[in-house]
């Protein structure tokens, strides 16, 4: 991969977050002046440290090395912030696949009185699949999730492909962004 394509890839990593709040303005402009969407980075490791004891650890912590890893040039990292604390984060992969993106840690901050309560994985899914249907993938799949999590991904779109696993079909049904935005 040569500096023209890291490049593209990053632009791409952009525009996919940027993306989630074009949408989420369209629905809550309120809460969406008060968000914040970027990659994770030092800062957000250090504001998940907080969230201990969380119930599950998906360590974090290797995502910063990971990012540094060409192997890992594709993967789409994304940190939501509400004002200053860190509301969420989530990492994605094609992992080499031509076909699909998987969403390998999906996770939000589990103080309940957060204004980003139930939004979190709809915003973080969402920049997932722009990001994928700009690299031309087909399906975006959700690696093991949790038993309590999986309705809210079926409600979201997700539904249980044979031979793919909990996926969204973006051939299906995935419009892209509305243009007229930009």
């Amino acid at each position: 991969m040569d500096g023209q394509q890291l490049a593209e890839l990053i632009g791409l990593k952009h525009a996919a977050r940027d993306q989630v709040a074009v949408e989420l303005g369209h629905t809550n402009n309120a809460l969406c002046q008060r968000l914040r969407i970027g990659e994770i980075d030092e800062g957000a490791i250090t504001a998940h440290e907080s969230w201990h004891p969380a119930p599950h650890d998906f360590g974090w912590g290797r995502v910063l090395k990971w990012k540094g890893r060409l192997a890992h040039a594709s993967a789409l990292d994304i940190a939501v912030w509400h004002d200053n604390q860190l509301a969420g984060m989530c990492w994605a992969s094609p992992q080499g696949s031509k076909q699909k993106i998987m969403v390998l840690y999906l996770q939000r901050n589990p103080d309940a009185s957060l204004a980003t309560r139930g939004y979190i994985a709809p915003l973080c899914l969402s920049a997932v699949r722009y990001y994928a249907w700009m690299l031309g993938l087909r399906w975006v799949v959700v690696r093991d999730p949790l038993p309590e999590a999986r309705q809210a991904y079926q409600l979201d779109g997700f539904t249980q492909v044979k031979g793919i696993g909990l996926a969204y079909d973006l051939s299906r049904d995935y419009a892209g962004p509305d243009h007229k935005d930009y």
